[in-house]
């Protein structure tokens, strides 16, 4: 897992196989039981962490199951729907929350805990949206950041440029500039491939950094009018490529081989989620590491697309009672909060071990995190896009996930000039209007 640029990514998203797992420590005469089901990534780590838990409120007992990523959503769903083996805490996505709030399988935590709606106050904005639901706060943050633009500044100076693109056309210009140079054959690569779950974010954070929007207020696709900052976009990917300065492999790749250009030195510019630095600039996997830097999004506006994972709490825990809701609040008050001790035990661990980014803001005061994060991004710069330019997907609905999938494959007829960005657009929006009437 920890050998490639989504390696981070790759730690959330392509996992090992499911495992259910037994009680990581014996439950003590009295202690209430809580069932927590996670994804597979760095389990041995969460295991340390239950174990720390239960040793600071020995009056909680924590039982962990994971689950391959792949098939995480469906795995959940199928266990809701089917009434057994629901979990009392669990990992979930900004993607997830609408289907999973409207079927009224998690619970509002501000309903039962009226600190929670306080606490978040202290949550990166564009996390605590990506928690919400009809104006509901549905979780604690596990993971969050924002998509990011990030450039190899060495082969800028050699190209004689000072400094990163600002917009969108300069970008191209460096990259024709570098390229003509001979430096690097193709400075531009991402990860457009079909299967590439972070391809729509990408997307739409060149969307948001023109100042675009995907959808009005009542969910009314925006995104399909003449001159649209997607018809732009859409325009720009086809351009780079027709101008050889995006490698035509960023339609196959995913993010993993676009970072491994990046590693490699035959690429230059790259999107994905900001903590992917960490390992871009760690000389363990990467032959240029130190070479990496962040920028904000190009474009007018540099906004970009913020993301979470959260803690979430399965209704089933109000049902049992004032005994679990209180075990289920130290427990979200522990991984996902200050924790009893107010130093943010587990969210501090994760970035400090692993570079994930975080959406509980103090820690950007910790000094620890700032010297470590310090040796591979500009903090000022990553706290200063989490917290001004990033926002949370729009259109995320019940239906947004299968829209998702067919609007990469109508993207990639676009790239690759099949058909027009205008007509790419009026299918994206027709498909959209289908879904939603069903």
């Amino acid at each position: 897992m920890m050998r490639r640029v989504v390696t981070v990514a790759a730690m959330l998203v392509f996992a090992a196989t499911a495992i259910p797992m037994q009680p990581v420590a014996r439950a003590g005469a009295g202690s209430t039981q809580l069932t927590f089901t996670v994804w597979t990534f760095a389990v041995d780590t969460i295991k340390e962490n239950i174990n720390r838990f239960q040793t600071r409120v020995p009056n909680v007992t924590v039982n962990l199951t994971d689950y391959n990523w792949g098939q995480y959503n469906d795995t959940i769903v199928a266990n809701f729907v089917g009434g057994s083996t629901v979990p009392d805490i669990l990992y979930s996505s900004d993607h997830w929350l609408q289907q999973w709030a409207a079927a009224g399988w998690i619970a509002p935590l501000d309903d039962y805990f009226p600190q929670a709606r306080e606490l978040a106050k202290s949550f990166a904005p564009y996390a605590v949206e990506g928690m919400t639901y009809k104006g509901k706060l549905y979780g604690f943050p596990y993971y969050a950041d924002p998509m990011a633009f990030m450039y190899n500044a060495a082969v800028l100076r050699q190209a004689g440029f000072g400094a990163p693109p600002q917009t969108w056309a300069e970008v191209l210009e460096q990259a024709k500039a570098i390229k003509a140079k001979g430096l690097v054959q193709y400075p531009i690569g991402f990860g457009f491939s079909l299967d590439e779950p972070f391809s729509i974010e990408t997307v739409i954070s060149m969307v948001y950094s023109e100042g675009g929007n995907l959808f009005d207020k009542d969910l009314n696709p925006a995104f399909d009018r003449a001159g649209s900052a997607m018809v732009k976009t859409i325009e720009w990917v086809r351009e780079a490529l027709r101008a050889g300065v995006m490698n035509p492999e960023s339609l196959q790749w995913d993010g993993v081989q676009a970072g491994n250009a990046m590693k490699g030195g035959t690429q230059v510019f790259f999107i994905t989620r900001a903590s992917g630095l960490w390992e871009l600039n760690n000389p363990q996997f990467s032959k240029q590491a130190g070479n990496f830097q962040l920028a904000f999004m190009p474009g007018a506006t540099h906004e970009t697309v913020g993301f979470v994972r959260f803690y979430a709490m399965s209704s089933n825990v109000p049902r049992r009672g004032k005994e679990a809701l209180d075990a289920a609040w130290q427990f979200l008050n522990y991984f996902g909060g200050p924790g009893p001790d107010n130093n943010y035990p587990v969210v501090r661990r994760w970035a400090l071990d692993f570079g994930l980014g975080f959406a509980q803001l103090p820690l950007f005061k910790d000094k620890d995190i700032r010297a470590s994060f310090g040796r591979w991004v500009n903090v000022e710069r990553l706290e200063s896009i989490g917290q001004k330019h990033a926002k949370v997907k729009q259109g995320l609905t019940p239906w947004f996930a299968q829209w998702d999938v067919f609007a990469r494959a109508e993207l990639q007829k676009a790239y690759l000039g099949q058909q027009t960005a205008q007509q790419t657009v009026k299918n994206l929006a027709s498909k959209w209007n289908e879904l939603r009437r069903r």
